[in-house]
Order: structure tokens, then C-alpha cells, then sequence
């Protein structure tokens, strides 16, 4: 008379990750998180001639231009362009205060990774600056 059969243990599949940027850092980039930090991924579609008005961010972010191209007005009135694969790093508190556009003709894609105090907002909304 046989017992039960062993049960054999079938190999599994590793997970594949979704991949939602890929993006090539040109900047130096430091990166000091303290403990308790909010991290945040978020993903932006603007339609053409849309923007992101004037606003700052209480922590640092970095964002991959996914489709598209991405212009961003800087607090000293300089111009950013930057093309899908690229990475940007934006400046931290309201000295950085900049707005984003999208002035191509189909839609600008972004994927942002935001290391926030727990409270902040993924941005703050501000005036313009005198330039």
C-alpha cells in the first residue's frame, strides 16, 4: 500500500515591476531624507498649452519627462527644456518658486518621486516673481 503522493513545489515566477519612467539624471543630485519624510509618486498628464502655474515645493523632487517636453520658468526668469528621458531635480522652499508648461503640440508626461514633511502638500501655490 503507497502513502500520498509528496507534494513537489513548483518553481515561481519573480515578479516583473511595472516601469513607469526611465529617465537619464544630468544633474548632481544629494539626497538628505530624514526620518519621517513623505514619499510620494505621482504622475502628471498636461494637455498642450497647459501648465502648472507658479508654485514650490516644501521638499525635494525629482521627475522623469515621460512623452513630451517639459518647459519650466524659473524664479530668476531663466527657461528649463526638458525632453522625454530626461530627468529634473526642482528647487526646494519657496526661494524655488517655477511654473511648468507644456508649449508642444501632444500631451507632456511626467513621473515625480516627492520626499515631503508629513504634512506639506505636493505643492504650494504662489505669485509670480518680481524679476
Amino acid at each position: 500500500m503507497s502513502g500520498p503522493s509528496p507534494v513537489t513545489a513548483r518553481p515561481t515566477a519573480e515578479p516583473v515591476p511595472a516601469l513607469f519612467a526611465d529617465g537619464l539624471l544630468t544633474d548632481p543630485l544629494a539626497l538628505a531624507v530624514p526620518q519621517g519624510t513623505r514619499v510620494v509618486v505621482a504622475r502628471y498628464e498636461i494637455p498642450p498649452g497647459g501648465e502648472l502655474p507658479w508654485h514650490y515645493h516644501e521638499g525635494r523632487v525629482v521627475a522623469v519627462v515621460t512623452a513630451g517636453t517639459l518647459t519650466r520658468t524659473l524664479a530668476d526668469g531663466s527657461e528649463c527644456v526638458t525632453p522625454a528621458g530626461q530627468v529634473i531635480v526642482e528647487p526646494v522652499g519657496p526661494r524655488g518658486v517655477h511654473k511648468a508648461e507644456n508649449r508642444g503640440s501632444r500631451t507632456l508626461e511626467l513621473c515625480a518621486l516627492f520626499f515631503l514633511p508629513v504634512d506639506a502638500p505636493l505643492s504650494t501655490r504662489a505669485a509670480p516673481p518680481a524679476v
